[in-house]
């Protein structure tokens, strides 16, 4: 599985594998325990391959942080998990991203990478991690095009004037809007 394929769901605990989309949403099962469900239009669906930690000079994308992760854990070290202790979780995060953003970067947040990283440790396939993101870069630049210069070019939105009501002998029509009810 790669992280194109995983989300984080917005009010859902836990990382789940995109199984298909319906017209709402996405059809998601949860890693680990297998439940499936279909997400809707209000839930923020984050996809793990968009997600970047703030450094000093930059972002470093997930997947680089999840590398720098397991080369650490294949050395013998071991990764603190979710409710580690604040100043263990900092020193860890320094120790695979010396320049992240101290700022910018909570320890909340580095303690849900860490859980995330236990979550898809078992699931991910490390040798395609990175792999697409680094041939389309290096496309880019035999094409001459850079990632960043290849944003769309949005046409400027064409204004209608929308007619006002239309009145009968001089009096404006009733319009058919709801009221607000008052709570």
């Amino acid at each position: 599985m790669e992280l194109k394929d995983i989300v984080s769901v917005s009010g859902v605990a836990g990382l789940h594998k995109i199984i298909g989309r319906n017209k709402n949403g996405l059809i998601v099962e949860t890693i680990g325990d297998n439940k499936k469900f279909a997400t809707n239009i209000r839930q923020r669906v984050s996809i793990l391959a968009d997600i970047a930690i703030f450094t000093e000079d930059g972002e470093a994308k997930l997947w680089e942080v999840i590398k720098a992760i397991k080369a650490l854990e294949d050395e013998g070290k071991s990764i603190p998990d979710a409710k580690a202790d604040n100043d263990v979780a900092k020193a860890f995060m320094a120790s695979i991203l010396p320049q992240y953003d101290t700022e910018k970067v909570y320890v909340s947040d580095m303690k849900k990478l860490f859980g995330w990283y236990h979550t898809i440790k078992s699931v991910i396939d490390y040798s395609k991690l990175g792999v697409e993101e680094e041939t389309e870069t290096e496309a880019a630049e035999k094409s001459g095009d850079s990632p960043v210069k290849e944003a769309k070019k949005v046409a400027p939105k064409k204004t209608t004037k929308t007619a006002a009501p239309k009145t009968m002998a001089g009096a404006k029509v009733k319009t058919t809007t709801p009221r607000k009810m008052g709570s």
